[in-house]
């Protein structure tokens, strides 16, 4: 069986969107004859955690983690200080992380994760001398796990993926305070691309981006490898126990509409609270039976937001909940709602939760800006996409299933769309093996 060394810093226990397409890789990379070895962080210095997911890291896969002084780190040694900015599965404190971002986006190039790129660069070396290690694949965000995978493809010259769950340069956070900084970006995003044997993107719309942007490198290079879901899991979470929280809203007769995962760097959150006070106001007695759930770690949306949107008691934060949980929770909503970035965020890339909202079975409405996110939910025949800053469509795609309840008339559980039978993860490792074989040395 041959070996991949993998850097990457979101791996379990943390949890989250961005340690799903890692760890699905590890797992259906084993079948296709690839073991891993993989490099990440050591202390748990992330708001978000989910040790559930370590069960499903196969026995061939080696772990090694390291430690490293990075802006994470510090806000825990904050925490630890008094210093409250965050609160593990829950909130942050939008307007001193603005403040936070700004300082690290100054001093740190490419992100403030780069002290643990170093550390684990050191790390994949040793382990690469010892031999047995066939391939390198390294994962961002963050952008500086491509600066480790550069070292050590100059050192080593064994065959390195760099693959990119978001954009480095036009993420939705990337905001360079000076054009020396964003000269700075552009030449080490430039300098991965050109040495790594491919790049793998998430949508077609990405590796356009980056075709265009480096005409001079061979199309081919850069490779789209989608996110999807993984049946296994909605198996998995069928077979857990109803929960306090479902039994409650179906005795207190609950419609509810709910959001997965983190809820950051996001104002068309702003656009669903408009909407769903337009729908209190046409009818006031939907107070005791609509309820907005965010369900994950939220950034600015906080107690003054929603007394401001007149929605206190209807509008529910909770915590961040193992992925099985929040599938199951996804399963017994009655809508699920997906929110974008707005502009050119959302032009790009699909989130990972969108395959999975949209394998439920549950009706969907997003808020996003046209991009493939947007034209996947349009294709699904399953949702509704509404662009940002349109809150009367919004307001009619949640008035619709929400009056046909009120009616009491049946839900519809959507069968799988006919596209699923492509979204499987166990996909996209085939085809990251297949890659991964194209791009080994010829005996």
């Amino acid at each position: 069986m041959k070996r991949l060394l993998v850097l990457a810093y979101f791996f379990p226990p943390l949890g989250g969107g961005g340690c799903q397409r890692t760890l699905k890789l590890v797992r259906y990379l084993e079948p296709n004859g690839w073991a891993s070895t993989v490099v990440t962080v050591r202390d748990p210095d992330y708001w978000i955690l989910d040790p559930t997911l370590l069960e499903e890291v196969p026995s061939s896969c080696e772990i090694v983690r390291v430690s490293a002084l990075t802006s994470q780190r510090l806000l825990r040694l904050l925490g630890g200080a008094g210093v409250r900015l965050e609160e593990r599965q829950g909130a942050r404190r939008a307007g001193a992380f603005r403040a936070l971002r700004g300082l690290q986006q100054l001093v740190a190039i490419p992100d403030g994760y780069r002290p643990w790129a170093r550390a684990a660069e050191r790390a994949a070396r040793a382990l690469v001398a010892k031999g047995g290690i066939d391939a390198i694949w390294t994962t961002s965000s963050p952008e500086s796990a491509h600066l480790a995978g550069l070292g050590l493809k100059r050192k080593f010259a064994l065959p390195w993926i760099a693959d990119f769950r978001d954009p480095w340069v036009g993420r939705a956070t990337y905001a360079p305070p000076t054009s020396w900084h964003d000269r700075r970006h552009r030449a080490l995003e430039a300098e991965v691309v050109a040495v790594a044997d491919r790049v793998t993107v998430v949508s077609e719309a990405m590796a356009a981006r980056f075709r265009e942007r480096y005409p001079a490198l061979a199309p081919e290079r850069f490779v789209v490898l989608p996110n999807g879901y993984d049946p296994d899991d909605w198996a998995r979470a069928a077979r857990l126990p109803e929960s306090e929280e479902a039994a409650h809203d179906r005795a207190r007769g609950r419609f509810v509409v709910l959001h997965a995962g983190q809820l950051a760097h996001r104002p068309t959150v702003g656009d669903l609270l408009a909407a769903a006070r337009r729908l209190l106001d046409e009818s006031p007695a939907r107070r005791e039976t609509l309820r907005l759930r965010f369900m994950g770690g939220s950034e600015g949306l906080d107690d003054a937001a929603v007394a401001r949107a007149g929605l206190t008691g209807i509008v529910e934060v909770v915590p961040s909940r193992p992925h099985l949980e929040a599938l199951a929770a996804m399963k017994r909503a009655n809508l699920l709602v997906l929110l974008g970035h707005g502009g050119d965020a959302d032009t790009q890339i699909y989130t990972g939760k969108i395959y999975e909202y949209l394998t439920s079975g549950r009706p969907v409405v997003s808020v996003l800006d046209e991009g493939p996110a947007s034209d996947l939910i349009g294709r699904s025949g399953r949702g509704v996409a509404c662009r940002p800053g349109d809150v009367d469509s919004l307001s009619a795609a949640i008035r619709t299933p929400l009056a046909a309840w009120e009616r009491h008339e049946i839900e519809p559980d959507f069968p799988l769309p006919a596209p699923a039978g492509g979204w499987e993860r166990q996909r996209m490792a085939r085809q990251a093996a297949e890659l991964l074989e194209r791009i080994l040395p010829r005996p």
